[in-house]
Formats: structure tokens, C-alpha cells, sequence
């Protein structure tokens, strides 16, 4: 008989329960998983906040297709654009050292010739140097249109606009036109009518504007009667002013004296366009952020651009990066002694041309020196000048150089003996008209008074005396 431990027997299988059978067998209930309102909340609030947000962005982007004309980015490129705040744009011509902007102004829907550009002001940028100068354009100025014909400049954009009623062609014409008359590229323009002017300048609370002179407009249009405004008077000092007051002093040009003319009138527009952009960049993102998004539902039905939300916003960097708080302000007008007016004969209109003996070059020259031009005329010194050999046309020649770039000149007695050079002597620090005085009329600074001129610092600014070297040849100046 075998051992039955030498039997090969598989040891009998035990089977163990699971959950399920242990379960059935003890009857006990089975552990309920503890529910998560709290999270099922939050995903529902993080999705009303996503589907809000997408429909905040997609509206500030339904309305940025009214503003941004011109060059059209998708969807996702303006996404980035904002996000990245233009930290990864470039402006065209920044390699270069200087952006152009072509700031347009027009009348708009219920105006008299709505498109045609009531203001027009090229904005020179140098973003290395920080400094921006704006040069008003006289709307008279007589020009060839591209691709129109030969009309006043203030028709420009609106030939352009009226051909296919498009803001983009028309700043594109408008910036060729501008373009021809200065010789500079000028890849960006803006255009605002009068009725966003007036809404913006309300939204941000009014703007704060120095009145240089007194004067007032008889005449002012009521556009809603065809009629006239009561009479506007404008008092000197500093004046608070709503979007009316401030059209009204921006437009007017039927005053009497001094400020009854476009070039007047071109230097108020300066001034408001520059309190306008005080106050807008003094605004707060949070905190004012209803005024913000007020301001961009009235820029969508009145202000449009060719330029992108990243560049935009490249701008405004690099104005607060470098500390800009004023413009350098220019005009080309009559006194530049490079326009002059002309009436046509064909028609008998009042235009304003080349003065004889000048061209386009030299207009061009004035926007290519509008920087040293706007220096300046920033410091408005006040020179005593004088010839030491008594050579009429060596003084002729230097004081109608110096008057052209806006200095005031007045002829100095001078007693001394005759100099082998011109020399000048700084009385109150001038550094522009110092180096325009050095490139200019090849004069030499001194540390010392000329002998025998009392200089009173409350007087004059800088004193210069011509020397007995022959008479420079002066490059024209505007």
C-alpha cells in the first residue's frame, strides 16, 4: 500500500471572497463616495468666467475691426499682440532711428466736405533720443494727389476714402501725398473726426489747455442750424475745457488778429493733442477702466488706424520708457519764408506754394531738420548780433539765416576792434541754438563777453559778433 503522503495530490484550493461576496454574505452597506459641490461650483464659475472673458475679448476684437484698418491680423495674432503687450513688435522705421505718423482730422458725417482733413500733422518719432516733434500741414498747400490729380492737400484722404468709402485707402493716399511733399516714409497714419474728438475729450473729463492770447470767433459754424455759434471769446491763462470748448478752440480761424489764422489755429490743435495724451496716459487700467472701455466704443465709430494693437501699444512704451512729456512743436506756414500764398487763375482760389526762389527740396529740408528746427523753437532765444568789419551783406546774410530758423534777432553796436572770425557767447545756456549758430554761421564760443557789451541775461540770450573772415556760405534754413 502506497504512503498516502507519497501520494502527488494537489493541495485543495481555498478560494477567498471578494468585496462583492463578503458584501452579500454580511448583508452591510456599501461605502458612499462623498459628493463635491464645492468643485462642481468652481468649474461652473471657471467656466462662466472663461465663456465671459472670450466674450469680452471677442468684443474689444469685433471692435478693434472698426479702429484697425488697413492691415488685417487674425484672431490669434491680435490675442498675442495684446498679451504680449508689443514687448515683440518693431515699428516700421525704428531700425532706422525715426517713426512717421500721419494725424489726420475731419469733419465727418453732417459736416460740409466730411472727409476732407480739416487738420493734418505729421508725428516724427526718434525712439533712441526720446523726442517728438509734430509739424502742423496747412490744408491750403497745393499738390499733385496720387493717382487723382493736382488739388489742395486736405482732399488727399478723401479722394482716397470716396473711391471705394474705405479708411484704410484713404490714409493710404493721404500718406503717399504726405510722403511726396516731405520726403520721408511715412508707413502709419490716424484719422479722428470731430464728433470723437468731442465724445473722447468728455469721457476723460475735460482737458486742461494754456490760452496763449485773448481773441474771439464771430463766426463760428452751428453745424446743426448752418447758422453761427454765439460769440466765442477765449480768454489768455489756463482754461478748463469739455469736448466743445475744446473743438471750438482747436477749429476756430475767423478771429481777429493773430489767431484768426490756420497757423494760429494749427498750434491750439497742438495744444490740445498734447493735453489729450497727458490725460489719457495718466489713466488707470483698474481704476479706470470703465473710462477706457467708454473710450474704445467711441474710438470704434470715430477714430481709425492702420496701426496694429502691438504697435500701439510699442508706442506707448516707449514714450513712458523715455520720459515724454512734450512735443517739439513746428508749422509750416508763411513765416518759414518757404510757402507763400497764390491765388489761381483758372479758379481764383487761395493756395499756398513754393515761394519764389524756393522748391520742394527745401520744403523737404524742413521736416528732415524738423528736430534741430524744433529745438530751437523751443528755446525762442533772443540774440544780439553784430559785424565787426561793418560788412553789410555778411549781416544780411547770417540775420536772414538765423530769422528763417525763428530766432529774434536784433543789430548790436558794436565798438570793438575788427575779428579774424565770428564768435558767439552764450549769456543764459541755449545748447540748440549754440550748435545751430557752430554748423551754421562757423562761429567759434567763447567764455567771455565780447569787450564793451553788457549783457543783461534778462534781455538776451546769446550775443554773436561776425568776424572779418569771408562771408560764409549759408545753407538755406527754413
Amino acid at each position: 500500500m502506497k504512503n498516502l503522503d507519497s501520494i502527488n495530490v494537489p493541495p485543495p484550493q481555498i478560494q477567498t471572497l471578494g468585496p462583492r461576496h463578503v458584501s452579500l454574505l454580511t448583508k452591510s452597506p456599501s461605502p458612499k463616495r462623498p459628493k463635491r459641490p464645492l468643485k462642481i461650483i468652481l468649474a461652473i464659475l471657471g467656466l462662466l468666467i472663461l465663456i465671459l472673458g472670450s466674450i469680452v475679448v471677442q468684443r474689444a476684437l469685433n471692435l478693434s475691426d472698426k479702429i484697425f484698418v488697413g492691415r488685417k491680423l487674425s484672431f490669434f495674432q491680435k490675442i498675442q499682440e495684446v498679451l504680449t503687450g508689443g514687448s515683440q513688435v518693431r515699428l516700421v522705421g525704428e531700425d532706422l532711428g525715426q517713426v512717421n505718423i500721419l494725424l489726420l482730422g475731419i469733419g465727418g458725417e453732417g459736416h460740409d466736405g466730411p472727409y476732407l482733413t480739416d487738420t493734418m500733422i505729421l508725428a516724427q518719432i526718434r525712439p533712441d533720443t526720446g523726442a517728438i516733434v509734430l509739424t502742423s500741414i496747412p490744408r491750403d498747400y497745393w499738390v499733385s494727389i496720387p493717382a487723382f490729380h493736382e488739388a489742395k492737400i486736405n482732399e488727399a484722404f478723401s479722394d482716397g476714402y470716396l473711391k471705394n468709402h474705405d479708411y484704410g485707402q484713404g490714409g493710404e493716399v493721404a500718406m503717399q501725398t504726405v510722403g511726396n511733399l516731405t520726403g520721408l516714409n511715412i508707413p502709419y497714419f490716424a484719422v479722428v473726426d470731430f464728433s470723437g474728438f468731442e465724445k473722447a475729450i468728455d469721457q476723460i473729463g475735460g482737458l486742461d489747455v494754456k490760452v496763449d492770447r485773448t481773441f474771439t470767433d464771430y463766426t463760428f459754424p452751428n453745424d446743426a442750424t448752418n447758422g453761427y455759434l454765439p460769440p466765442q471769446t477765449f480768454t489768455a491763462g489756463w482754461q478748463h475745457m469739455d469736448g466743445q470748448r475744446a473743438l471750438i478752440f482747436a477749429r476756430s480761424r475767423h478771429a481777429d488778429g493773430p489767431e484768426g489764422s490756420d497757423f494760429a489755429r494749427s498750434a491750439r490743435q497742438q495744444k490740445v493733442i498734447q493735453a489729450f495724451k497727458e490725460k489719457v496716459l495718466n489713466l488707470n487700467l483698474i481704476t479706470d477702466s470703465g473710462k477706457i472701455n467708454s473710450l474704445l466704443n467711441i474710438f470704434a465709430d470715430h477714430f481709425h488706424t492702420n496701426i496694429t494693437p502691438g504697435e500701439m501699444f510699442r508706442i506707448l512704451s516707449l514714450v513712458k520708457q523715455n520720459h515724454i512729456n512734450n512735443f517739439l512743436s513746428l508749422s509750416l506756414d508763411p513765416a518759414t519764408e518757404l510757402i507763400c500764398p497764390y491765388i489761381r487763375p483758372d479758379t481764383g482760389a487761395y493756395t499756398l506754394v513754393p515761394c519764389p526762389g524756393k522748391n520742394e527740396t527745401d520744403v523737404q529740408n524742413f521736416f528732415k531738420n524738423a528736430f534741430s528746427i524744433g529745438k530751437l523753437n523751443q528755446e525762442k532765444a533772443v540774440i544780439w548780433m553784430s559785424s565787426s568789419n561793418h560788412d553789410s551783406a555778411q549781416y544780411q546774410d547770417s540775420d536772414r539765416a538765423l530769422k528763417q530758423a525763428g530766432l529774434t534777432v536784433w543789430e548790436l553796436p558794436y565798438q570793438g576792434s575788427s575779428l579774424s572770425k565770428n564768435i558767439f557767447y552764450q549769456v543764459n545756456p541755449k545748447p540748440a541754438t549754440a550748435e545751430f549758430l557752430k554748423n551754421t554761421l562757423n562761429a567759434t564760443e567763447v567764455t567771455l563777453p565780447p569787450p564793451g557789451v553788457n549783457a543783461d541775461p534778462s534781455k538776451v540770450d546769446v550775443v554773436v559778433v561776425l568776424g572779418g573772415a569771408p562771408t560764409p556760405e549759408i545753407p538755406e534754413q527754413p
